[in-house]
Formats: C-alpha cells, structure tokens, sequence
C-alpha cells in the first residue's frame, strides 16, 4: 500500500535519552518459556513451517489507541518492536524532499536505534494528492521547484535530498520509490527519467553511506495483476535488494486459494535478495484473526525456495487510515496488525513471538 503516515512522530524529541521500559511480566515469561529448542507448536496449534530463519522481520511500530495515543504509548511501541523484530520502518509525515529535515527534529531514527532496530528510510517522488475532481497521483516537489522526473532542479533537489539522509543517518535500508510500478503504471513515459535519477541518487547515497542497501519496492499485487514482469528485470542489476509489497487478501478469498507457485515465479526475474517490506492478511470480517494467522503460515511455505533478506508485517497495532491515504485505501488495512489497538494481542501475535524465537542466521 502507499505509505501511511500518521502524526505523533514528532513527539519523540527526546526519546532517544529516555530509558523508558514498559515490559509487563506476563508477556516477557511468555517471550522466553519454552523457547530453548527449534520453534514447536505454539498455544493455538499453529506450527510454522520452517525451522530455521535467515531474514530479518519488521513492523511500523504504531502504537496503542492511534489516533488518541499518549507519549508512553508511543515510546512503548517502539520499546516493544525492538523484542519482538530486527528492522523499524520509518514512516513519517512527508517523505520527498523536505524529509531529512523532519527526520532532524522528530529524532525517530534515534528512538529506533535505541532500542537496537536496524532503520528502513523511504524517499519518495511521487504521492497522491487530493484535486479538484479528485485524486490524482503525482510528482512530489515543494513550491517553486519544477514537478518533473527530467528536470534538472528538481533531479538536483532530490539527489542532494538522498545524500543528506544516507549521510546524516546512515540507514541500513534505503528505498528510492514505494510502491513504483503503480506510478509509472499510470505515466510509462517517465520511467527511463526515473531509472537514471535512480542511478545518480543510489550514487550519492553510496558515496557517503556505503553499506547501506538501496532499493526500490514494488507492489506484488499489481506486477502481477498488471504483468509489469519487466520493471523487476529493468532494475535487477542496479539495486541491493529488491522490494514488494504483498497483500494476497486483496486477490483471494482465503490464504489457501494463493496458488503454490504465486512467489516463486518471481525466480524467472530477479536473481537479488528480496525484502518483503509490508506482507499483512486484514482480521475483521468476513476474515478473521484465525484467517490472518494462517496467511502468515502459508507465506513462509511459499517463499521458501526465495532468497529473502526481510520480512516485515505492516502494523503493531491496529490504526484509523485517515487523511488523504484514506481516501484511496481500503479501511480494512489497519486491521494488518499483530495487536488491536486496545493493545490486546490477536492470535498472529503469538506466531510472530515464535517466528521471532528462531535462531536468526545471518549470511
């Protein structure tokens, strides 16, 4: 999905100092009890079917009573998806140019790393915005600076917009585009302007922050759905990684209807490492919790034969999609959460607790 922002991020001015620890003892001996061997059954039957894990997982941290949440909630939900995944996507307000200085001040990548979470940064060019008529997707530049993939002030703008994020933050992942093929699904003829200023910002990205993964993500339901095959071969040799986004729900009924092959022809096309940046079933009706849990099962089935650096669920807690995002997106998405936003786990949680508990192998 495009990227959910939500607006309380900026209250984290002084996380990075805090020690704040809101660790209940219920849920710390349930972390830790009967974890000693490779992951078994857990307390509703459910077994994951891999016993052995070389990708990192990730959620956005959204906390608690979103969009009500108090500060403690907020530092609670970052505390708590550093114990339970190894990546903290970074959504923020605004995400094209203007974005470094907003990550300055709101000091989210220092709460991140405060509680040992590796950083996931998107910079975008491209967003929807509300018009007359509607909405309309379209380049993303401030005022005064030209909406245009090949014009060279904006083409500046954004390169030096890249450099100063991969310089100042040092990220482990770097996106330059979410969800690109919707875009360039609706204006083809700006792709090879976006495929050059790709390369140049990948370029000062590296040159300032060389062991950060770059990246483009891509929306799976749509290559598919659209047969935009081609995208992922165009940028196969020039990225780290590349990136999906995956949420079957939209395409089938139940997790049992995705075909066995549904991932795995993804072989054909792309020989680097994968991030699934967002995978996530929806749990409200006519799903159900039950529903979302055995997605989460049948994705590590399917995308066994795959060489997969991440694997990121969308939300900790349940959200209100609000704004302009939630004019365009299914309400239903900020159900794709381990947790209600009550703070009440679901039934996924506890599957996500033991996928956590496997021994990570890093390459």
């Amino acid at each position: 999905m495009v990227i959910v922002r939500y607006r309380y991020i900026a209250l984290f001015l002084i996380l990075a100092i805090i020690g704040i620890v809101f660790i209940s003892l219920y849920n710390e001996n349930r972390l830790n009890m009967g974890r000693d061997n490779d992951i078994d059954t857990n307390d509703n039957g459910q077994t994951l079917p891999i016993s052995k894990r070389t990708f990192y997982i990730g959620l956005v941290p959204t906390p608690r009573n979103s969009p009500n949440s108090s500060f403690e909630e907020i530092v609670a939900a970052y505390e708590e998806t550093g114990r339970i995944a190894e990546i903290c996507m970074i959504w923020v307000r605004d995400q094209g140019i203007g974005e470094y200085e907003l990550l300055k001040k709101n000091r989210v990548i220092e709460a991140a790393r405060n509680y040992g979470l590796k950083v996931f940064v998107t910079l975008n060019f491209a967003t929807i915005k509300k018009v007359e008529g509607g909405l309309k997707y379209v380049i993303d530049a401030p005022q005064g600076i030209p909406a245009n993939l090949s014009d060279p002030v904006f083409r500046s703008r954004w390169v030096e917009e890249a450099r100063n994020i991969a310089s100042e933050f040092k990220p482990e992942y770097f996106s330059l585009g979410n969800e690109i093929n919707d875009f360039f699904y609706l204006n083809p003829d700006e792709f090879n302007s976006y495929l050059s200023l790709f390369e140049e910002a990948k370029t000062a990205i590296k040159s300032v922050s060389p062991h950060t993964k770059v990246l483009v993500v891509f929306s799976y339901n749509h290559l598919v759905e659209n047969g935009q095959w081609n995208m992922l071969e165009e940028f196969n040799d020039k990225v780290d990684l590349i990136g999906l986004t995956t949420y079957p729900w939209k395409q089938f009924n139940t997790p049992k209807d995705i075909p066995d092959d549904y991932y795995l022809r993804l072989r054909k096309y792309v020989s680097k490492p994968i991030a699934f940046t967002e995978i996530g079933w929806v749990s409200d009706p006519p799903s159900s919790e039950k529903q979302q849990s055995e997605f989460l099962l049948r994705f590590l089935e399917l995308t066994k034969g795959l060489d997969i650096e991440m694997v990121n669920w969308l939300f900790l807690h349940e959200i209100q999609i609000q704004g302009t995002v939630g004019m365009f997106t299914n309400p239903r998405t900020g159900t794709i959460a381990l947790k209600k936003s009550d703070g009440t786990e679901k039934d996924i949680y506890w599957l996500w607790i033991d996928l956590k508990n496997i021994p990570l192998k890093e390459a």
